[in-house]
């Protein structure tokens, strides 16, 4: 079964950065460690990781006590809102302009200005302009095909940390919803 089959894909606006690395580096560490990142990316990354951690506390408490759970939801958007304003300006700094990219739990489809091999194994820093939300993570490439802009690049997530996993899950749910109730609204 292809991935397209095993995935909800959408397509995104993100700020792309990728490099080659050797299987080694993929073999050693889970996230890539090849980016120079702001202390403003890494806080974002460890506030996104934190909220994933705790989800399932929340939860529980939620069906124990619905107003602590409002409470703690509502400080946790505070938290949320602070990051942002702290992180906005350092993240437009970031390198590159936004694209939209093809993406699912299981891998990315997007442009790159250089022909990338097949098996090749890549170091991604993706920064979602919507959420603010910063990731590195590993991927193999799968295909590179030539277009008018570059080349597609389609490639496939490598040993995911669990907490991108669920963020970027999270972050797919989130756009699902919206483009149902979008496309809800048009009918």
């Amino acid at each position: 079964m292809s991935e397209r089959r095993q995935y909800y894909r959408i397509d995104h606006p993100v700020i792309i950065e990728h490099k080659c690395v050797s299987d080694e580096d993929v073999a050693h560490s889970n996230q890539p460690f090849q980016f120079e990142v702001s202390a403003y990316f890494s806080l974002q990354a460890q506030l996104h990781a934190i909220d994933a951690e705790c989800s399932h506390y929340l939860h529980r408490i939620s069906e124990s006590s619905a107003p602590l759970s409002a409470y703690l939801q509502s400080l946790n958007r505070k938290i949320e809102l602070i990051a942002q304003a702290l992180t906005a300006d350092s993240l437009k700094l970031d390198q590159g302009e936004p694209q939209f990219i093809n993406l699912s739990e299981g891998g990315i489809n997007f442009l790159s200005q250089q022909s990338l091999e097949p098996g090749q194994a890549l170091a991604l820093k993706l920064v979602f302009t919507e959420s603010r939300l910063g990731m590195m993570l590993y991927a193999r490439v799968i295909r590179s095909e030539a277009q008018a802009e570059g080349f597609e690049v389609a490639a496939e997530f490598l040993h995911m940390p669990e907490n991108c996993r669920t963020q970027l899950a999270r972050l797919i749910l989130e756009a699902q919803a919206r483009q149902r109730q979008n496309e809800l609204y048009q009918e």
